[in-house]
């Protein structure tokens, strides 16, 4: 995003039209589906975001809008100071917070505070809008992907088929879930862990929130299980084969969705 765009987007955004860019330090932020800066002066310490074009294919902004404001009503997610339709915000800053390492994994204590919030979410009984499935997502972005891309990951998506119909009669009953917790989308305040970017959110598995996890940190068999005991804690168990599954399965539909997107 060029100079240009940003000093459109302080225009036309009414919580930026009584400023210009030059009143504030611009920081540009990593981000796929978005642009995304942090804005900072004396007052104010805002990160903008800015989807990027075309991403209407793949998040439902009113869906994440509905879900964020469920999760913020519940304390897992910072509050939207301002949100247009088509997914542009404007939220305060967590100031001293820092995103997650695969390191943050290895302390149990630090990892109980990670579970905590997924475990709120998970068992709050809350309705989110929307059904993360995954079969039908992973032909989805299959289809949308380059017949090149189609033909290095169909063999991937044959075995994925495989697996998927061996699933429904062992996964878990949908929950209101997060859908992407990469370790950016989880934020350490203090002891506090923070939820952000509720894009993909819907109900789903509770396995698909803790197999990102997983993978985001690049977790062994053993630290899997390790984290897998730790969030069933007070719970009914979980089967450890099934979030086994549900990693190799996400891992193609990253693979999938970034073929998608590309193209």
């Amino acid at each position: 995003m060029n100079q240009a765009e940003i000093e459109k987007a302080f225009s036309r955004l009414p919580p930026l039209m009584d400023f210009v860019p030059g009143d504030f330090e611009i920081t540009p932020l990593a981000g796929l589906t978005n642009y995304n800066f942090r804005l900072q002066n004396r007052v104010h310490d805002w990160v903008l975001r800015i989807p990027k074009p075309d991403t209407s294919r793949f998040i439902d902004r009113d869906a994440e809008a509905h879900n964020q404001s469920l999760a913020f009503d519940l304390g897992i997610a910072p509050q939207t100071s301002w949100r247009d339709s088509a997914g542009t915000t404007l939220t305060p800053t967590l100031g001293s917070s820092r995103a997650l390492s695969a390191v943050d994994f290895g302390n149990d204590k630090l990892l109980s505070a990670i579970l905590a919030p997924i475990q709120q979410l998970h068992r709050s009984q809350l309705r989110f809008r929307g059904t993360a499935d995954l079969n039908d997502l992973l032909r989805r972005y299959f289809e949308l992907s380059s017949r090149a891309d189609q033909q290095r990951l169909g063999p991937r998506m044959q075995q994925a088929e495989r697996v998927l119909s061996l699933l429904e009669t062992r996964d878990n009953p949908y929950v209101a879930s997060h859908n992407d917790l990469m370790l950016d989308n989880l934020l350490l305040d203090n002891e506090r862990i923070w939820l952000i970017d509720w894009e993909f959110s819907a109900m789903a598995s509770p396995y698909w929130d803790l197999a990102t996890l997983c993978n985001a940190a690049n977790l062994d068999f053993k630290q899997s299980q390790r984290l897998l005991r730790l969030y069933c804690a007070g719970a009914q168990p979980m089967d450890e084969s099934v979030l086994f599954d549900y990693r190799g399965l996400l891992s193609l539909l990253s693979d999938c969705w970034m073929a998608a997107f590309a193209d």
